[in-house]
């Protein structure tokens, strides 16, 4: 976790904090962009091996960013914690 500390010379609690904010929409953006693209076994006639890889690989790719997402706002909430 990236958590700097608030002090008066560095940067203020919501400098630190909106851009995670606006970081953790982004993320949320592009899982919901992904879930739209989850592969289905009507695309893989006749290859269910395949359509399991990748649907592995998709699923492995959300779970990444669902982290990411859990991470930024620990980030923000550790730094709201601060002040």
């Amino acid at each position: 976790m990236i958590t700097p500390t608030l002090n008066r010379n560095g940067s203020s609690a919501s400098d630190l904090i909106d851009p995670r904010i606006a970081a953790y929409d982004a993320v949320q953006d592009a899982i919901k962009a992904l879930q739209q693209v989850t592969p289905h076994g009507r695309d893989y006639p006749g290859d269910i091996d395949r359509c399991t890889t990748d649907r592995n690989a998709h699923y492995d790719r959300l779970n990444t960013l669902h982290v990411m997402a859990a991470e930024i706002v620990a980030e923000a909430v550790a730094i709201r914690e601060q002040g």
